[in-house]
């Protein structure tokens, strides 16, 4: 299995204080690139779980799904 990964470069125009408050959260091991990408991650994972809340039940029919129970976690 052959896996491509592509990447865009773009340019954006962010709010000056709003890129100093997301720097000054990260801290100086952070380079730009990786706190773009960790927004970018954040967006995502947001919105989709906005679109599987707003789902509300509408699968009723659907099977139920196995839950993993305490005591069969590995110590």
């Amino acid at each position: 299995m052959v896996l491509e990964v592509w990447l865009m470069r773009t340019t954006v125009t962010i709010d000056d204080d709003l890129y100093q408050q997301a720097l000054a959260m990260a801290g100086p091991e952070v380079n730009k690139a990786d706190l773009f990408r960790e927004a970018m991650r954040t967006f995502v994972r947001v919105q989709a779980a906005k679109r599987l809340s707003s789902l509300g039940g509408a699968a009723p029919d659907m099977q139920d799904i196995p839950r993993r129970r305490d005591d069969e976690r590995a110590v």
